[in-house]
């Protein structure tokens, strides 16, 4: 156990802005931030979807972090009536914005936004029916510029 006068470091994180339209996904601000983050481990990551990665120079991913609702493909509508439900109704075509905080480890280069797609199920017999096959697809790198 450690002694009590002494703290884990502290892993800096930053809020990241994307903006995309259609296929097309853009870095669009950066900013070092003040607060914690857990929940990046990627020994865990098995769901299907979007995320970010911190990435080193050499391309390994240091932490990931899941991008809940970036890339929507339907919107809300309102109704003009009062009473009526609120619908979701699909986009032809994928536009917006979307706001991130990642962790940026010691080494830390650049970020990928992934998408991990799910292949197939287990085999069968396998020991959790969480364990899945997926694949990954990289959907854009965008550079840091880490001011520390």
């Amino acid at each position: 156990m450690p002694a009590p006068d002494t703290q884990d470091p502290v892993t800096p994180a930053m809020r990241l802005i994307f903006e995309y339209d259609g296929d097309q996904v853009q870095l669009v601000k950066q900013q070092l931030v003040d607060v914690a983050i857990t929940g990046h481990e990627l020994a865990r990551t098995r769901q299907a979807g979007y995320y970010v990665d911190t990435r080193n120079a050499a391309g390994e991913a240091l932490a990931r972090v899941h991008l809940h609702d970036a890339f929507a493909s339907s919107v809300e509508v309102f109704p003009e009536q009062m009473g009526k439900p609120i619908e979701r109704v699909d986009v032809p075509s994928r536009k917006g914005a979307f706001t991130v905080v990642v962790p940026v480890p010691e080494g830390t280069d650049h970020v990928a936004i992934v998408q991990l797609q799910l292949t197939a199920a287990a085999p069968a017999g396998a020991a959790a029916r969480t364990e899945q096959l997926t694949t990954t697809k990289e959907i854009g790198r965008f550079p840091l510029l880490i001011v520390r």
